[in-house]
């Protein structure tokens, strides 16, 4: 095995199950026709294919710029002959391109490099072109097409995400139509994957804090409690003592009625003699 950095072409049809279930022998006839065309553009362009399954293809380039302007080659010639035939029945390409440290083994290329092509192929519009950020560095100044940049995507079994461009494709009157990416539903912004590690541990450790402080106050509360009140108890002034009244013995009472009451003196006598002198 041995390494080397290498421009990774990958390419396939889109809506290739459609197709092959719709009419199978038409289908597979125009595909060797096609494939004819898009070997030809990557051998004229200093290209090798090293894998193809069914409809796809996958090739590498020495020079990122000899890459995207082979899949450019590719995409115009295959869309005039396109033009013959009514939409449903048109075959077009999705193609992405990457550069990449690949591994070299038997003839085939192994490595990130070419899943991410791959990837990027199916971040592609149909009969569009897909090409990482490593790639549009390189050709952007050389090369006359316009690029649209649809910022980092997350793609399929690729731990970080690849930062995609679309390249702008020919239109009949020679002028670039510049793609417009549609978002997938719920584009709101992802969550990076670093911050779930760290919203798991802060939510813990505010659930420790949460468990001690209520640990604690139960364990104060009892103490509190008991102090504040015996010092209730002392502060409260206790309740005036009203005296009952003693009942009386029968033996006072025959004491009181046992003495008659005293005989009246001389001034009650000369007292009413007076009224008697009156009264006359």
């Amino acid at each position: 095995m041995k390494r080397k950095i290498a421009a990774i072409f990958a390419a396939d049809i889109a809506g290739y199950s459609r197709l092959v279930a719709e009419d199978e022998e038409e289908t597979l006839r125009r595909l060797a026709s096609y494939r004819q065309v898009t070997d030809d553009f990557i051998a004229r362009s200093g290209g090798r294919i090293f894998n193809t399954a069914g409809d796809a293809v996958l090739a590498e380039f020495p020079s990122a710029v000899e890459a995207v302007r082979c899949a450019i080659d590719i995409q115009e010639s295959l869309r005039t002959r396109n033009m013959a035939y009514p939409a449903s029945r048109q075959m077009s390409f999705r193609i992405g391109i990457t550069i990449g440290d690949v591994v070299e083994r038997d003839g085939d290329l192994l490595g990130d490099g070419v899943n991410i092509a791959a990837r990027l192929e199916g971040l592609a519009e149909v009969g569009g072109i897909c090409i990482s950020r490593a790639v549009h560095e390189q050709v952007a100044n050389k090369l006359s097409v316009q690029f649209a940049d649809i910022g980092a995507q997350e793609v399929k079994n690729i731990p970080t995400p690849v930062h995609a461009f679309m390249v702008a494709m020919r239109r009949e009157d020679g002028s670039y139509s510049v793609p417009q990416f549609k978002k997938k539903p719920g584009g709101a912004a992802t969550t990076p994957n670093w911050m779930w590690p760290a919203a798991v541990t802060l939510v813990c450790l505010v659930a420790i804090g949460v468990g001690g402080f209520l640990y604690f106050t139960k364990m104060e509360m009892p103490q509190g409690s008991k102090g504040s009140a015996s010092a209730s108890n002392e502060a409260a002034p206790s309740p005036p003592v009203t005296p009952t009244p003693t009942p009386r013995s029968k033996d006072s009472r025959r004491r009181r009625l046992s003495h008659p009451p005293s005989p009246p003196g001389p001034s009650s006598e000369k007292f009413a003699a007076d009224n008697r002198a009156v009264r006359q």
